[in-house]
C-alpha cells in the first residue's frame, strides 16, 4: 500500500515547501502593504494571495478532466488561469484569504492522495508540450507558488528601495 501513496508524498512535500516559501515571503510585508499596488496594473501582495487561491480551485477542475475524460487535451495553466485577480472585486481580509487558501490546498491534497499509482501515469496531450504524464503535469504546481514567491520578494524589494 505505501507503494500507491509515493506519487503523492512526492510531490505533496514539493508543494508544502513551495507554499512555505510563499507564505514566508508573504510574512515580510507589513500590515499595510498587503494592499499597496506594487506594478503598473496595480496588483497587491493580496491580490496575489487570491490568484493562487483561484489556481488551486482551477487546477482541481482541470487535474480531474485529465483524470476522467478519454484522451484528455490539456494546454497549460497559462491559459486556464486568470493572469490577474480582478481588482473590482473587494479584497477579503488576510485572515479569510489565508483560511481560503488552505482550504483549497486540503482539496487539492485530498483529491490527490486517493489516487492509486496508476493515476499518476495516465497520459494527456498538450498542444505545447506534446503527451506528458499527470505527474508532470501535478509536479508543475510547486512552480507557480514558487513563481508567486519571487514576485512578493520583488514586490517587497522593491518597497524597500521606495
Amino acid at each position: 500500500m505505501a507503494a500507491l501513496e509515493i506519487p503523492f508524498v512526492r510531490v505533496r512535500r514539493k508543494m508544502v515547501a513551495a507554499r512555505i516559501d510563499f507564505m514566508s515571503q508573504l510574512a515580510v510585508f507589513h500590515h499595510e502593504d498587503l494592499l499597496r499596488p506594487f506594478t503598473d496594473d496595480g496588483i497587491t501582495p493580496l491580490m496575489v494571495v487570491q490568484h493562487l487561491i483561484d489556481a488551486d480551485r482551477k487546477i482541481l477542475q482541470q487535474l480531474r478532466r485529465v483524470q476522467e475524460d478519454d484522451n484528455p487535451l490539456f494546454d497549460t495553466f497559462a491559459h486556464l488561469l486568470p493572469v490577474l485577480v480582478d481588482s473590482a472585486q473587494p479584497a477579503p481580509s488576510l485572515d479569510e484569504a489565508l483560511r481560503d487558501m488552505v482550504q483549497c490546498r486540503d482539496e487539492l491534497f485530498a483529491y490527490l492522495s486517493q489516487l492509486p499509482a496508476s493515476a499518476w501515469e495516465r497520459p494527456f496531450h498538450s498542444n505545447s508540450w506534446g503527451v506528458r504524464k499527470f505527474s508532470q503535469l501535478v509536479n508543475t504546481l510547486p512552480l507557480h507558488d514558487r513563481q508567486h514567491s519571487r514576485q512578493l520578494s520583488t514586490f517587497h524589494a522593491h518597497s524597500a528601495t521606495s
